[in-house]
């Protein structure tokens, strides 16, 4: 008897000593989880490194402008009080004139991309909170910094780094930019610092957790929420189920990333030309599922007056993502026609200039709407682009595969 109590003892020792050693953990859930989604996306991207520990403060922060001046310390009351931004992140209306938001695309290789956007939008009911908040900012990441480094009291210090590093919209992408396969990991609603989790390894130790991030970000000050800071990838993010079911890919479908006029190549996005031909080859079974259940198609149209439609010259349409009210707003403007929209200057364009008349471009672009509305009237055309290789026509990256829709309903006229 006493030989067995000293044997579960020595047991239960060594089961102390291993799990003080070897702090690192992860939570663990029966359902398809954020590793495991991770995995499955590099082995299916070919992506064979570890993948980059990162902190939205590491990225580019997105100016916001009002009357192409931009919002700064100085003219925050300028946004506060009510003014329209210039360049909204999120097309079609005043939610998406957030300040502080931050950008980064990070090679992984020859063939992949990782693209990380931390939005600080306030409530998800109330995407305009900004505009009430007493708050300035305006400030810039240094100037939120030098703010709590300055503070006096500890409960001034907490308040301040919320604003300095606490975001509450969060997606990456990870995109084979060559087979146009991709993944998707989101979080929105929740707040949380920018110290984003490993996705391909346990939660580090928690004295060992903020090693990982830039040493010039200020650390959480004492008393700071610690569920905020440290956590790992399955409490950072949604499930693969929940990303997938909240319809990411019902606006990335048709480039794999959203392009407009102020997030675009030149934040470092891949061309979106080179995008264009590509399939939506998805990761994983509920994002595959999604797919499937939306039904999306790609869209063209028959020639308009012998002539290729031209907005699938440069863009990739799709029946989400690119139809609806992002066409509409794409294609025309409240103040000005849709030729001088179009072609506006070189700074501030949507597109590059068109040359066509103006009444042609008219022609092009009623046809495209209208195959939107009605993917399956005559003049319209439709083909298959995904979720995975066996949904693609033989010959897809060559252009092949397009059905020519035959009614109800015509758009060739």
């Amino acid at each position: 008897m006493k030989t067995q109590v000293l044997f579960l003892v020595f047991v239960a020792i060594l089961i102390t000593v291993f799990i003080r050693l070897n702090p690192a953990q992860r939570s663990t859930t029966s359902d398809y989880d954020i590793y495991q989604y991770v995995e499955e996306c590099k082995a299916e991207l070919g992506i064979q490194r570890d993948l980059p520990v990162v902190s939205c403060l590491d990225g580019k922060k997105i100016p916001i402008y009002v009357d192409k001046q931009e919002i700064n310390s100085h003219n925050w009351s300028t946004l506060s009080q009510g003014k329209q931004c210039d360049n909204p992140h999120w097309l079609g209306g005043d939610i998406g004139c957030w300040t502080y938001s931050h950008l980064q695309v990070i090679p992984l290789d020859e063939d992949n991309v990782m693209v990380v956007n931390c939005r600080q939008k306030g409530n998800q009911n109330d995407k305009t909170w900004y505009r009430d908040t007493q708050s300035n900012l305006g400030k810039d990441q240094n100037q939120r910094k030098q703010a709590i480094l300055q503070a006096k009291t500890a409960a001034e210090k907490q308040q301040l780094y919320y604003l300095y590093n606490t975001f509450n919209d969060l997606g990456i992408i990870f995109r084979n930019i060559r087979t146009g396969k991709a993944c998707y990991l989101t979080q929105y609603g929740k707040q949380f610092t920018g110290f984003i989790p490993p996705l391909d390894k346990p939660l580090p130790a928690k004295s060992d957790y903020l090693k990982n991030y830039n040493p010039d970000h200020a650390r959480p000050p004492e008393g700071f929420p610690e569920e905020l800071w440290y956590r790992d990838a399955n409490q950072a993010f949604r499930s693969p189920q929940l990303t997938a079911q909240a319809g990411c890919i019902n606006c990335h479908n048709a480039h794999g990333f959203k392009y407009s006029p102020y997030i675009n190549s030149s934040h470092g996005l891949p061309s979106i030309y080179s995008m264009k031909d590509l399939p939506m080859l998805l990761v994983g079974k509920p994002f595959i599922d999604h797919f499937r259940k939306e039904g999306f198609l790609q869209l063209d149209t028959t020639p308009v007056n012998g002539e290729k439609q031209i907005c699938t010259r440069c863009h990739k349409i799709t029946t989400a993502g690119t139809c609806g009210y992002l066409f509409d707003f794409a294609t025309g403007h409240p103040n000005m026609k849709l030729h001088k929209w179009l072609t506006r200057n070189k700074k501030e364009n949507w597109m590059p200039p068109v040359d066509m008349g103006v009444q042609s471009v008219y022609k092009h672009t009623k046809r495209m709407s209208c195959c939107c509305k009605n993917p399956y009237a005559k003049g319209c055309l439709t083909r298959q682009f995904g979720p995975t290789e066996s949904d693609l026509a033989e010959g897809f990256l060559e252009g092949r595969g397009w059905v020519e829709s035959e009614g109800p309903g015509d758009c060739d006229n």
